[in-house]
C-alpha cells in the first residue's frame, strides 16, 4: 500500500533545515567546535594541559566551588539514563500504536505493558536514587567513612549535590515522560511527527559514543590530574594518611615503595595523544573499570545526550516551527554544558584536553548519527505515519 500523497516528503532533523532558524543552533556549536579544537591542539603539549589544570583547580579553595563541582560530578553520572528512559518510552509507544493501527489485536490487548513501563521506571528511579543517597554518608572511599575522596573533605558536598541532582533529574524525567504520554501520544503527534526517528537518533548517539568513550578510556589509561598530584593532596591532609595506607583497594597516586602516596613523576605524565597504557610501570595506579580513567570525558558526552531532548519540542515533521521556548532551552543547555566543562576540570577529575576532545568528537558524532540514521531509514521517512516500522 502506497501513500495517498506521493508528493509528501518527511524530513526528520536534529535541528531545523532550510530556514534562518538553523543558524541559531549551528553557529554556537561551530564556535564551540573551533574553540575546543584549538584547545585540543594546544594541550598536545603536556605543560599547557598541566598549567590549565593547576589554575582551574584553585576553584576548590572556596565553598561554592566545592558544592558546584560535586553537583556536576554527580549530575554527569546519571544524566544519560534520563535521556535513555524518555527515548525508550517513545520507541515503545510507537511500536504499540503502529501495530494497533494495523489492527494487531495482540498489541491492543497487551497495551498494559506500555503503562507498566512508566510505573516501573518511576518507582525504579525513585527507589534506586534514594538508596544511593542514603548510603553516601556511610561510604568509605579510602579515607574513612564520610570523607569524600575527591575533595579529601566532608561528604556533605557530595550528599548535597546528589540530593539536588536527584530533584532536578526527577523533575526532568517526569516532565519528559509526561510530554511523551500526554503531548505526543494523546494528540497522535508521536506518529504524525515521526518522533521515533528522533528517538532512534538519540539512542544511537548514546550507544555509539559511549562505546567509543569506553574503548578510548580503557586503551589510553590516562590518569586524572588528581592522580598526578595526589602526593601533594594527601600530604595536605596527614590525618587521612593512616587510614588510606591501611587498606589496599584504593590506589590514587604513585608508589615509591611507601604506598601510592607520591606525585606521578613528570616523565610518566603523558599528553592526551600518547597512551599511558604503553608504560610498563607497576608503580602507576591501575583501575578496574575504563570509567576510572580520564580520556575522554563521559560527563561531557552525557550532557550532549541530554541536549538531544530539545528536538522533541520541534512541532511538525518538517521541523520548521522553532519558537522561543526551543531557543530558550538551547541557550540553557549551552550554559549547562559549559558549566559542566569547567566544573570537571576544577574538581581535578579531567584535563582540558579530555573535555576538548569530547566536544569535538560529540559534535562530529551528532552529524554522523543524524545523516547515518536518515540514510538507513530513508524509505521510512517518506511514508505515512501509519506505515512506520513496517
Amino acid at each position: 500500500m502506497k501513500s495517498t500523497n506521493p508528493t509528501r516528503s518527511v524530513k526528520a532533523d536534529f535541528f531545523t533545515n532550510k530556514n534562518s532558524h538553523w543558524y541559531f543552533f549551528a553557529i554556537p556549536l561551530l564556535v564551540i567546535f573551533v574553540i575546543n579544537l584549538g584547545l585540543l591542539i594546544a594541550s598536545a603539549w603536556y605543560g599547557v594541559d598541566y598549567q590549565i589544570a593547576a589554575v582551574l583547580a584553585g576553584g576548590l579553595n572556596n565553598e561554592f566551588g566545592k558544592y558546584w563541582a560535586l553537583f556536576y560530578n554527580q549530575l554527569g553520572n546519571t544524566e544519560l539514563f534520563v535521556v535513555l528512559l524518555i527515548y525508550l518510552a517513545i520507541l515503545l509507544e510507537t511500536l504499540f500504536l503502529v501495530k494497533i493501527k494495523r489492527n494487531k489485536i495482540k498489541f491492543k490487548n497487551n497495551y498494559w505493558i506500555v503503562n507498566s513501563y512508566y510505573i516501573i521506571v518511576g518507582l525504579g528511579w525513585v527507589i534506586g536514587n534514594s538508596l544511593t543517597i542514603a548510603f553516601i554518608s556511610t561510604t568509605d572511599e579510602g579515607f574513612g567513612v564520610g570523607i569524600d575522596y575527591i575533595l579529601l573533605d566532608s561528604m556533605k558536598y557530595r550528599l548535597t549535590g546528589s540530593i539536588l541532582v536527584f530533584i532536578y533529574q526527577t523533575v526532568l524525567l517526569g516532565l519528559g515522560l509526561y510530554y511523551v504520554r500526554f503531548k505526543l501520544v494523546k494528540t497522535n503527534r508521536i506518529l504524525t511527527e515521526q518522533a521515533w526517528i528522533k528517538a532512534v537518533k538519540g539512542v544511537s548517539f548514546l550507544i555509539i559514543t559511549y562505546l567509543v568513550v569506553a574503548i578510548l578510556k580503557g586503551s589510553t589509561q590516562r590518569t586524572y590530574y588528581y592522580n598526578a598530584i595526589f602526593g601533594d593532596l594527601i600530604r595536605a591532609h596527614p590525618d587521612l594518611l593512616s587510614h588510606y595506607l591501611q587498606q589496599s583497594e584504593f590506589k590514587y597516586g604513585y608508589n615509591l615503595g611507601s604506598g601510592y602516596v607520591d606525585n606521578i613523576p613528570w616523565e610518566y605524565q603523558y599528553p592526551w595523544w600518547k597512551p599511558t597504557s604503553l608504560i610498563d610501570n607497576p608503580n602507576m595506579p591501575v583501575f578496574n573499570l575504563p570509567w576510572e580513567y580520564a580520556f575522554p570525558s563521559g560527563h561531557i558526552n552525557a550532557t550532549f545526550c541530554s541536549g538531544a531532548l530539545i528536538i522533541l519540542f520541534l512541532k511538525n515533521s518538517d521541523n520548521k516551527e522553532v519558537n522561543w521556548k526551543v531557543k530558550g532551552l538551547f541557550v540553557i543547555w549551552l550554559i549547562h554544558i559549559i558549566s559542566m566543562n569547567f566544573a570537571l576540570i576544577v574538581e581535578r577529575m579531567h584535563w582540558i584536553s579530555d573535555t576538548a576532545f569530547t566536544f569535538v568528537f560529540s559534535i562530529l558524532m551528532i552529524l554522523a548519527v543524524h545523516f547515518g540514521v536518515n540514510k538507513i531509514f530513508k524509505n521510512h521517512l517518506n511514508r505515512e505515519p501509519a506505515l512506520l516500522l513496517t
